[in-house]
């Protein structure tokens, strides 16, 4: 896990009505840096995480220099599902992931975008979970996704 950055949310409604005063959002950007390039979300499958490209990149065939998603060309961004572990700090796991709902992860992703001060995506990309994400990421902010792409997904 290399350059792995955080986002704090407080006081954070989910769907079920339930307030979570603290969520802790892990994140990492491939390619150019923020502001620089069209931004690219990948929103990874259940059992993924935000290592999309480089060495253990779980999407190397696709993301990466002079592939598919081109980071020579595209700012690539990935959000840690809140509570996967991925981040290694126990107190950020969910003991309660069922509070969550797939709405919720969206919201959240989207909370990390506007803290990265990114209004609008050029792509939203997603596998299985991942694109159920991205399905509810659209729903709630069509006008600021010029193209989504879910994959084996509902």
């Amino acid at each position: 896990m290399e350059n792995i950055e955080k986002i704090d949310l407080f006081n954070f409604d989910l769907e079920i009505g339930k307030q979570k005063t603290y969520i802790s959002l892990s994140y990492q950007v491939f390619g150019p840096p923020i502001g620089h390039a069209p931004i690219v979300v990948v929103n990874y499958s259940l059992t993924g995480n935000s290592t999309v490209s480089g060495k253990n990149g779980w999407w190397n065939g696709i993301v990466g220099n002079n592939k598919s998603i081109d980071t020579n060309y595209f700012t690539v961004i990935v959000f840690n599902i809140p509570g996967n572990g991925y981040d290694d700090q126990v107190g950020n796991l969910i003991d309660n992931y069922r509070d969550f709902t797939v709405r919720d992860i969206a919201r959240i992703f989207w909370e990390g975008l506007f803290y990265l001060k990114i209004e609008t995506v050029f792509t939203v990309i997603g596998g299985s979970l991942g694109g159920a994400i991205a399905w509810e990421m659209a729903a709630l902010q069509p006008e600021r996704i010029e193209n989504l792409i879910p994959i084996a997904t509902d």
